[in-house]
């Protein structure tokens, strides 16, 4: 008899708001105070020295801001990281790779409130470490839920139950 197809029951990815804030909030602050310098150095009156300088000024920190941000984001969104509830067990997605820990392998499920980090110990293999995740549904479980949620679909697996 052939075993089924596997299917996904629910999605879970990394939650990157708050590193994005890290990189979003001063690259944002860097930006808009360059070109509040830039437009104050038009209407000052100093001496031409002074607002060349203060429109070099300004126009570095646009740069500098903008370039901030883009590397920032560029580096937040090449780690991102999703946790995918199967038929078949669990699978981690990242950009390098996936690993799929059948039900069988995984042992234990616990949630780390310190670094808010899903760890799953799986038989004869290093815990795989989900920092953060969440639905996009507020609906979904989150935190230590979603644990117990894994834990759940693992001893529905087990009975053959449907999820």
């Amino acid at each position: 008899m052939k075993m089924p197809e596997p299917r996904i029951v629910e999605w879970y990815r990394a939650d990157p708001w708050p590193s994005m804030r890290r990189v979003l909030v001063p690259g944002a602050a860097m930006v808009s105070t360059g070109g509040l310098v830039i437009g104050l150095s038009f209407v000052a009156r100093q001496s031409l020295d002074v607002r060349l300088e203060a429109t070099v000024a300004g126009f570095l920190l646009v740069a500098l801001g903008a370039a901030f941000t883009i590397l920032g984001m560029h580096r937040i969104l090449r780690a991102e990281v999703s946790l995918v509830l199967r038929t078949d067990g669990v699978c981690v997605q990242s950009a390098r790779q996936e690993s799929l820990v059948p039900w069988d392998d995984l042992q234990e499920v616990h949630w780390d409130p310190g670094s808010s980090t899903l760890v799953l110990h799986r038989r004869g293999g290093s815990p795989l470490v989900v920092s953060r995740p969440r639905s996009r549904s507020r609906s979904q479980p989150q935190g230590p839920a979603l644990a117990a949620r894994v834990l759940q679909l693992k001893r529905r697996s087990a009975m053959q139950l449907r999820s």
